[in-house]
């Protein structure tokens, strides 16, 4: 009778381990993939250096190399299934992600592209790719970060995407908030600014259903403890949640490194109504940070590790980036 228990003990936990690993659910991700420019010269364009006669030096044999660099993260991140929507931010242009999902094997799992032109000085975007067959976009528009003090200040567009996974509503922003550049204080308003412009969105979703599955991704230049991202948490009128952090491989404590300190820029954020069981939900309430051996180099200076860059300045390291890419997980109940 003892035995029979057992049996049938071990036959449930063997089938509810089968069934979890079966389950369905679709990986969503973003990576700062640190100026992915084509080799083109452009004469609207305000910068630039990334030409074969540019401050970079940027020549065709790089643009390639740079270009199965991307590939190679996209598809170790993404398993078997493959990564269902990954959003970007540092391209030029929609032609890099098209040149990427069609002339690298990730045509395989036949992505469409989401961008929009954006109006910062150095030409450099906000894009989305994901996979047809698993994600319909209903609706997709950029969400300007304006400066009523100043006309002409120009910043990275918020990508805003709405579309249909696993038969559920989801809304997605991307996001690549003002730089440090010139100094953390100084900049400081410019991200608040960003973390604003956001709030004014998602409220404006929450407002119509405040159980609306909302994700947020992206490169805030911020950690999550500073006031950018501790304003759009708990300033609105819906309050959104920071997911805790995942090291997948154990080799980093951030997603991007100065001198000896790892800092969290790139972060999830999410509406409660990702955390419910009704519909798509997190795999568990965790962003995961990829930290693959491969996207780090020894840090001889600093010691322990640091990203293995494409430039460290305008010195060419022919690396990856000098962001790591978070993803989250969501599944359908």
């Amino acid at each position: 009778m003892i035995k029979n228990l057992r049996f049938i003990l071990l036959l449930l936990v063997i089938t509810t381990s089968l069934s979890a690993l079966s389950q369905e659910f679709d990986r969503i991700a973003f990576y700062n993939v640190e100026n992915f420019f084509d080799t083109r010269y452009d004469s609207t364009k305000y910068f630039n250096g990334f030409t074969p006669e540019g401050d970079h030096h940027w020549t065709k044999t790089r643009y390639y190399k740079k270009r199965e660099h991307i590939y190679k993260v996209i598809a170790a991140l993404g398993g078997w299934n493959g990564v269902s929507v990954m959003g970007f931010a540092e391209i030029e242009n929609r032609g890099i992600l098209e040149d990427l999902i069609n002339n690298t094997p990730l045509k395989k799992l036949d992505y469409g592209i989401v961008h929009f032109e954006s109006p910062d000085k150095r030409g450099i975007d906000v894009g989305m790719i994901y996979q047809k067959q698993r994600f319909k976009v209903l609706l997709a528009k950029p969400v300007p970060v304006k400066n009523p003090d100043n006309p002409k200040f120009n910043t990275r567009d918020i990508l805003y995407v709405k579309g249909i996974l696993q038969n559920d509503t989801v809304h997605i922003f991307y996001n690549h908030w003002p730089s440090r550049y010139g100094g953390m204080m100084n900049t400081v308003p410019l991200r608040a600014l960003a973390a604003r412009t956001l709030q004014r969105e998602t409220d404006s979703i929450l407002e119509r259903d405040s159980l609306a599955k909302v994700l947020i991704l992206g490169d805030f230049n911020d950690n999550p403890t500073d006031k950018s991202i501790q304003l759009l948490l708990h300033q609105g009128k819906h309050k959104l949640q920071e997911l805790s952090p995942v090291f997948d491989f154990g080799n980093t404590s951030g997603t991007i490194k100065h001198n000896t300190d790892w800092a969290i820029f790139d972060q999830v954020i999410v509406s409660r109504g990702m955390s419910l069981s009704k519909g798509i939900s997190l795999k568990n309430n965790n962003m995961h940070i990829f930290d693959a051996g491969f996207l780090l180099i020894k840090d001889e200076k600093n010691l322990g590790m640091k990203l293995n860059r494409t430039f460290v300045g305008f010195n060419y390291n022919g690396g990856y980036s000098d962001h790591l890419p978070v993803y989250v997980d969501v599944y359908k109940q």
